[in-house]
């Protein structure tokens, strides 16, 4: 029997990635700037492009910029966002969707980063829509008048399905989207509870060598270029510790081009936040660790909810949460 990771919807579990520091709330004297060390709050979900942080721990690139990472791992990231905004987590991971949906409800968010983004490449990508062998489901088409979870309704999966079905010539508003937590969909979908499951990796991987079949790269299908998650955080925190946040970008950067040169060191750190077995880390599929994040890639994701019924205004809410970006440049 495989094992999921240990994220439950009824706990989250926090992992410390170092020893204690000063809180990112924390204002140290002048004499103790120098020598004093941050913990920046990193609110996340349990899946693969979070391994990122933990090379970038391993390599020493959050230390040199004086920060220590704290990370509690959640649901989902639109559950996520109040917590944010009421200053228990300093930053988010989480699907970009969400994100863009909390602006255009007028919620005062700024995108910092890029967290993740498809491979492009279909049948090859760590995100993908799973139906059991025996269910008749064979494309995005066939889930019309089927039962299918997705993590978070109105979310990333959700809208990336709209777009699968429409491609294949389906009406997406006949599918019957019901909201499961990652590690709850294998159990749901093996046991005849929904009728496929959208899902990303290391549960992608988890389900396939449990019998479940790949029916679409739903991310790929949405677009080639699409970013499925960023980094993000509330709008006060740009403007009450900006330079904290730009030695987080910095950081990640130097993570992300890490990751990307050495996939061996990313699914050595799956361990950290999965109990997977051994021999699934080699065929897991990873994000692809490109760097950069613009109002465009930002505009292209908006434009996608807001087909899917998603979100009401799509120019509008990716201004909203593109300032960090324009002012600073591609992060």
């Amino acid at each position: 029997m495989k094992k999921y990771p240990f994220i439950t919807t009824a706990t989250t579990a926090a992992l410390v990635l170092t020893a204690c520091g000063a809180s990112a709330n924390d204002t140290p004297g002048d004499d103790e700037a120098a020598d004093e060390t941050m913990t920046l709050n990193v609110g996340a979900v349990p899946v693969v492009d979070v391994a990122a942080l933990y090379v970038g721990e391993d390599q020493g690139f959050f230390e040199d910029e004086g920060l220590e990472l704290e990370i509690e791992f959640g649901q989902g990231s639109a559950a996520m966002i109040p917590a944010l905004l009421n200053g228990e987590y300093d930053i988010l991971y989480g699907g970009s969707i969400n994100a863009l949906q909390a602006t255009d409800r007028d919620l005062p968010l700024q995108a910092l980063a890029v967290g993740g983004r498809t491979t492009g490449v279909a049948g090859e990508d760590h995100g993908g829509v799973l139906a059991m062998p025996d269910s008749d489901i064979e494309s995005p088409v066939d889930l019309e008048g089927r039962t299918v979870a997705v993590n978070a309704l109105r979310g990333l999966h959700e809208a990336a399905i709209w777009a699968s079905v429409r491609n294949d010539g389906g009406d997406p508003e006949e599918v019957n989207f019901v909201e499961l937590a990652l590690p709850e969909m294998g159990s749901a979908l093996t046991g005849g509870q929904i009728d496929a499951a959208s899902t990303a990796e290391p549960f992608l991987t988890v389900l396939q060598g449990e019998g479940a079949e790949l029916i679409t790269s739903l991310y790929v299908d949405a677009d080639p270029e699409f970013v499925t998650a960023i980094y993000f955080t509330s709008a006060q925190r740009t403007e009450e510790d900006p330079e904290s946040l730009l030695a987080f970008t910095r950081a990640l950067e130097r993570s992300f081009e890490y990751a990307e040169a050495n996939p061996d060191a990313v699914r050595a750190e799956l361990g950290n936040f999965t109990e997977i077995d051994e021999e699934l880390l080699e065929t897991i599929v990873l994000t692809r660790f490109d760097w950069g994040l613009t109002s465009d890639d930002l505009q292209l994701i908006a434009d996608l909810a807001h087909d899917a019924n998603s979100l009401d205004d799509p120019d509008a809410s990716t201004e909203a949460i593109s300032g960090w970006l324009d002012e600073h440049g591609e992060q």
